[in-house]
């Protein structure tokens, strides 16, 4: 195939694919919506493509699809720009885009979560497509507290605290999004935003909005992202993907 990235192919590119046995396709479900102050709106997006892509040049026989790019972000609606839908509206559309694969003849579909908020209704949607569906795969990687400590764990080793790391436009995501795309982060902007123990706040945070938390929407510290460290976050990350589903890098 001249490419493995679904949009850039014809119908009967696909088709042949198809029929030599590319039989998987991979696409993310990431969100448009702020990241602070100094990262764009599609830095969940951005992420998830990346790993997607990653997680079809691994398998090998797969296509990576586009990206669902607004998610589920009601609890950051408050700072300008950001997109959201609603949760049955996020399901309806992942069940769109399976349906529309395993009617084209792909036996397994991989979804990536990249933001945090769309962990949960991805992983009912997964789940409910299989039951349905149960001579295909629906999977992917839907555990969100694992990502965070292991995100946390990742960090500590160059010694960032978990709170400094963050879950939200901290030193994490910050040294990520200087590897994949440096041109659109403004270190000059960085900030540091709530450090604290966020786990007792999340279930305030998501009734009432992340700005209750943070002024700036940054949780974490992006002030100590550093790019040398993105790839290695990202890498880690694909680990538990492909672990997730059974595939080695």
């Amino acid at each position: 195939m001249r490419s493995i990235r679904l949009e850039e192919l014809s119908w009967p590119e696909v088709k042949d694919a198809l029929e030599s046995g590319v039989d998987t396709v991979v696409f993310a479900v990431g969100s448009t919506e702020q990241h602070g102050p100094h990262l764009p709106l599609a830095t969940d997006t951005l992420i998830g493509e990346w790993l997607a892509e990653a997680v079809a040049r691994t398998l090998g026989n797969a296509l990576f699809a586009s990206a669902i790019r607004v998610g589920c972000s009601q609890h950051h609606i408050t700072f300008p720009g950001t997109m959201s839908i609603e949760a049955p509206t996020l399901k309806q559309l992942l069940r769109s885009y399976v349906e529309s694969f395993l009617r084209h003849g792909f036996h397994r579909v991989i979804i990536v979560p990249s933001h945090g908020g769309n962990f949960q209704t991805v992983a009912e949607a997964a789940q409910e497509l299989e039951q349905e569906f149960p001579d295909r795969k629906i999977v992917g990687f839907f555990n969100l507290n694992r990502l965070i400590a292991a995100s946390h764990e990742l960090s500590k080793r160059y010694g960032i605290s978990p709170g400094a790391s963050g879950a939200h436009a901290g030193e994490f995501e910050t040294s990520i999004l200087l590897f994949l795309r440096p041109d659109l982060v403004n270190m000059k902007a960085a900030a540091e935003g709530f450090t604290g123990n966020i786990e007792p706040l999340i279930p305030d945070l998501l009734k009432h909005g992340l700005a209750g938390v943070t002024a700036n929407g940054v949780l974490g510290d992006g002030r100590l992202g550093e790019a040398s460290r993105g790839e290695e976050y990202l890498r880690a990350w694909l680990d538990l993907i492909l672990t997730e589903v059974n595939v080695s890098a």
